[in-house]
């Protein structure tokens, strides 16, 4: 399966940030100071943000820039946003504890998978 473009996958992760946190495309938009038509066709992978726009795009939609690099499979994408919406308001020190535990469980849990 070929790699999919950068700008798509930004794009997506974009999109699928937006509609988690119920906000149509004008909404956004709004919120960046930027066109409807600009947003979808960022959506789409058509076009790619601005890198220095990249942290406006994570604060208006209250994650970290690294998320829209991110390539998941759609088997992993929704736990994944789950657990990023529960961590997100937490304070730092708190987000690395639920993560320290996270990956012990997944460590425990890997054997217990294979059989």
């Amino acid at each position: 399966m070929p790699l999919k473009s950068m700008a798509l996958v930004v794009g997506e992760n974009i999109a699928r940030r937006r509609r988690s946190l119920g906000l149509t495309q004008v909404q956004l938009a709004e919120r960046l100071n930027i066109g409807q038509d600009a947003l979808s066709r960022m959506e789409k992978g058509a076009i790619s943000p601005k890198i220095a726009r990249l942290r406006d795009f994570a604060a208006a939609l209250r994650c970290s820039p690294a998320e829209f690099f991110r390539e998941t499979g759609p088997d992993a994408e929704e736990p994944a946003a789950a657990l990023a919406d529960l961590i997100g308001p937490l304070p730092p020190h708190a987000r690395e504890a639920v993560l320290r535990i996270v990956r012990e469980c997944v460590d425990l849990a890997g054997p217990v998978c294979k059989r």
